[in-house]
């Protein structure tokens, strides 16, 4: 199928490893995210697959700019991955409501304005893919996650109404949920072996690499997964919350 996939959160983590599978598999991509010098860095040296755009989800009145630079460049999306997130962990007596929304605006916001483009032709094709990384405390709820499990839960229903609304041009839209990965938001390479320990026996199957992901985020974008649209797919890895 192959086409351009515009990767929202690109430079880092999941992001990152879809951006550079997808190369792999044939597909050019617009990487987004906020720090210029990781999507500099993402994009040396494979300049003729990739294209980088700087921008903060955090402040939703910058998405706008994202589409006028595409149609600058002739591209309509083929897909979209929406990996762009952070991770707040604090108890509800002493959230921060102003960190909360920030928070809000780049976990779930954002994605429903970007659903905003992608609903029109002039920059995404008819039977295009989008996939959202969402997250298995969606459903698990655990203590001290109230923003980051409130914003997800958030992304997961726009993901499944998006569905809904885009089936019409046959646009596809599902999320992948997946529980511990190795990256920097789960804190692995800082975490002491107690900690790392804790991670590991919550998931039998071990700490999710990354490529992991990216591999089925793109069965999602392709052909294989062209009857699939609406779904919440977990990725636990055999986790058990406690």
């Amino acid at each position: 199928m192959a086409g351009t996939i515009l990767i929202a959160g690109a430079s880092r983590g999941i992001g990152r490893a879809a951006a550079i599978y997808l190369m792999e598999k044939g597909y050019d991509i617009v990487a987004v995210a906020r720090t210029e010098a990781d999507l500099q860095t993402l994009v040396a040296g494979r300049e003729e697959r990739a294209k980088y755009i700087v921008c903060d989800f955090s402040k939703l009145e910058n998405i706008d700019a994202i589409f006028e630079k595409l149609i600058e460049w002739e591209i309509t999306l083929s897909g979209a991955i929406y990996c762009a997130g952070v991770c707040t962990s604090e108890p509800v007596k002493i959230i921060d409501i102003s960190a909360m929304q920030r928070d809000m605006n780049i976990n779930a916001l954002a994605f429903v304005e970007m659903g905003k483009f992608f609903s029109k032709k002039k920059y995404m094709q008819d039977g295009a893919g989008i996939v959202a990384v969402s997250s298995m405390s969606a459903w698990d709820k655990t203590k001290g996650m109230c923003t980051y499990s409130m914003s997800k839960t958030a992304l997961n229903a726009a993901v499944e109404i998006m569905a809904k609304e885009l089936i019409r041009r046959k646009i596809r839209v599902n999320a992948v949920l997946p529980a511990y990965v190795n990256t920097k938001m789960t804190v692995l390479h800082d975490s002491s072996d107690n900690q790392l320990a804790l991670l590991q026996e919550k998931q039998p199957l071990g700490i999710i690499e990354p490529e992991y992901i990216a591999y089925i985020i793109e069965f999602l974008l392709s052909e294989k997964g062209k009857y699939m649209t609406g779904s919440l797919i977990p990725i636990s890895a055999g986790r058990i919350e406690k």
